[in-house]
């Protein structure tokens, strides 16, 4: 079962009070695939979607839909009613006039407790979300634009931050960062699912951290091969022109050291030298030599530029 499959299984198990159960019924029938005072009807993949949507038909208005299953790859549950007396029943009961024109009745959900159980039947009807460990997304879709709208203003009245998009001739009104899909699933009552993001987003921030640190000691391994290089190419060049004994005995010393340890890091070769040296004092001195390899191949002019 893919993740979304099992967001809704467990938001399926949830015992709503009688209220809440209303409300997240509302949410169930209104955004499902069709309602209106001639269909009523959910098509989806889910099984325990398709028994609360029957379920909410048969225990608060009495009507025992028809359930067609196809589907060769994946299951597919179309659940229906068409007799216009039933759908006439439950439109008038949410307080719809006989008009096609959709909107949210508000006053279904207007307990505090209830808000969360109406999202709820609306994310069971018509929302995805996707795994997290690939990627924090969740979404409603909605064919009604006029729904949509109003579905989406009333998320961001009550504090909640989706953003919409269209895709067609449908809305998708989505949440893509993490905090807000824990917010999402919290009002919703998915808890089960909310820690197991909670562990995502912590298993994520390890393997970032990780990473970074990797890529942090590979830069550094990088820069000291690279140092390493252009320092035993400068004390080389200084050697075969003979010029390696106008250094200074403490850098001849410290050339010395970084060839005869070719693989150490600066603070090995402080602990490698017969003398006391800082990290910052070795690292000058090699400098000095790498300036003074380059001057002693800068070509000299004479006084006519020549």
């Amino acid at each position: 079962m893919s993740f979304c499959g099992e967001v809704k299984a467990e938001l399926c198990d949830i015992k709503p009070s009688r209220c809440c159960e209303v409300a997240e019924g509302y949410g169930l029938l209104l955004f499902a695939h069709a309602f209106s005072f001639r269909e009523m009807s959910l098509v989806t993949e889910s099984e325990p979607v398709a028994r609360r949507y029957t379920r909410v038909l048969k225990n608060q208005f009495a009507i025992l839909p028809s359930v067609r299953i196809g589907g060769t790859v994946h299951k597919t549950y179309r659940v229906q009613v068409k007799e216009p007396t039933l759908c006439t029943r439950v439109m008038t009961a949410f307080g719809y006039d006989g008009t096609d024109l959709l909107g949210i009745n508000e006053d279904v959900f207007k307990r505090p407790c209830c808000f969360g159980s109406f999202i709820r039947g609306v994310f069971l009807a018509c929302g995805k979300i996707t795994d997290p460990y690939k990627n924090y997304h969740a979404e409603f879709v909605v064919k009604d634009l006029s729904l949509a709208l109003a579905f989406y203003q009333l998320l961001t009245d009550r504090g909640l931050s989706p953003k919409r998009s269209m895709r067609g001739n449908t809305m998708l009104i989505y949440f893509n960062r993490a905090e807000t899909l824990e917010e999402l699933l919290t009002i919703m009552g998915g808890n089960t699912k909310v820690f197991d993001l909670i562990d995502v987003q912590i298993t994520k921030t390890i393997r970032n951290k990780e990473n970074r640190n990797r890529n942090l000691d590979m830069g550094n391994i990088n820069k000291q091969v690279a140092a390493f290089f252009e320092q035993n190419t400068a004390i080389e060049r200084l050697m075969q022109s003979g010029a390696f004994e106008r250094l200074p005995e403490p850098l001849q010393k410290a050339a010395r050291l970084r060839q005869e340890n070719p693989g150490a890091s600066l603070n090995e070769l402080c602990r490698l030298s017969d003398e006391p040296l800082t990290r910052s004092g070795l690292n000058h001195r090699l400098q000095k030599i790498v300036a003074f390899a380059h001057e002693n191949e800068t070509p000299k002019t004479d006084a006519t530029g020549e």
